[in-house]
């Protein structure tokens, strides 16, 4: 998603930070998160570091079409990709519930795990570990 974002935004010369997009995406994130038992704080953590390492790599690929520029058309922004990412973001949500529910935390994860199943070209090894460290903070809201 993020090579059509940043071809999309390079296209029709906007911005790849959207601060107000960001938060509407987080606030989402949160709501969703609560909704299924997950600490909305722990995953505000998680989606925020997953947006800076989505600017990160926008800003990658976009200095890559300085040099090559892409043959493919981007597919719209808010047509397509928005709501792309929306879903994406319910099934990751989802996703950590039902890990949690099976393993209690993510606490148990290795890095070197976590590292070997990322393999986007325009994700640094900082990347990883900030998304690492932002994952394993994620936890369930508390029973009362």
């Amino acid at each position: 998603m993020d090579k059509r974002q940043a071809l999309f935004k390079a296209e029709n010369h906007r911005s790849i930070e959207d601060v107000e997009r960001e938060k509407i995406v987080v606030e989402k994130a949160k709501a969703s998160a609560q909704g299924k038992g997950l600490d909305p704080h722990s995953v505000e953590y998680f989606f925020k570091a997953q947006i800076s390492v989505a600017k990160a790599i926008q800003f990658r690929y976009r200095a890559d079409f300085l040099s090559q520029p892409p043959k493919s058309k981007p597919k719209d922004l808010q047509q397509e990709v928005r709501p792309a990412l929306i879903r994406l973001g319910d099934q990751i949500i989802q996703k950590m519930v039902m890990y949690i529910k099976a393993h209690g935390s993510f606490k148990l994860i290795r890095f070197s795990e976590f590292d070997a199943a990322i393999n986007e070209k325009h994700v640094s090894l900082l990347d990883k570990q900030l998304l690492f460290s932002a994952l394993q903070k994620v936890k369930e809201l508390p029973v009362n």
